[in-house]
């Protein structure tokens, strides 16, 4: 069943939402469907368990699965979604060291994982770290990351705006 709400946003909300709509050739309501769901992902999953507050590119939870932070062998639609959200997020808390990740990263195993590294790393030194040097080395590893994307090149029209994931990510 699925329900009809009206929400109220800021005005830079709005263009932001009509601007990745348009960008993506899609109805600004189906965009904000899929960011609200994607940002609600974290809550009880199908499979059961309960992932509400989950950091999902962390901890593994049996010793012959893949890192936590690589996609599961076959896709993983609830990892996906995850990691989506925590990408934007790291995103959003370093803006200018990744101001320049293109869109269509995700298509990109290097960048894909190279991120989800970096979720982990900034996690767990959010969660356990108890030594300045871990911090320095994400930092360093973040920037040698940024630095990367800068001498990738290409336009700014190319540059990604952090926002709902694309088809492909949610199916």
């Amino acid at each position: 069943m699925s329900y009809r709400m009206k929400i109220t946003l800021p005005d830079n909300a709005v263009s932001e939402l009509e601007a990745l709509a348009e960008q993506r050739g899609e109805p600004v309501a189906r965009v904000a469907t899929r960011m609200i769901e994607t940002a609600l992902a974290g809550g009880d999953s199908p499979k059961g368990r309960d992932t509400a507050g989950a950091r999902p590119l962390r901890a593994r939870s049996a010793p012959d699965q893949r890192p936590p932070w690589l996609e599961p062998y076959g896709g993983d639609r609830e990892w996906r979604a995850l990691a989506w959200g925590a990408i934007v997020a790291l995103h959003g808390r370093y803006p200018h060291a990744l101001a320049f990740l293109k869109e269509g990263w995700w298509e990109d195993p290097a960048h894909l994982e190279t991120l989800c590294a970096l979720v982990a790393s900034r996690d767990w030194i959010d969660d356990y770290g108890d030594d300045p040097r871990y911090e320095l080395a994400f930092h360093a590893q973040l920037e040698d990351f940024g630095r990367s994307l800068r001498q990738e090149g290409g336009g700014i029209s190319s540059t990604w705006k952090p926002g709902a994931p694309p088809n492909e990510w949610t199916r």
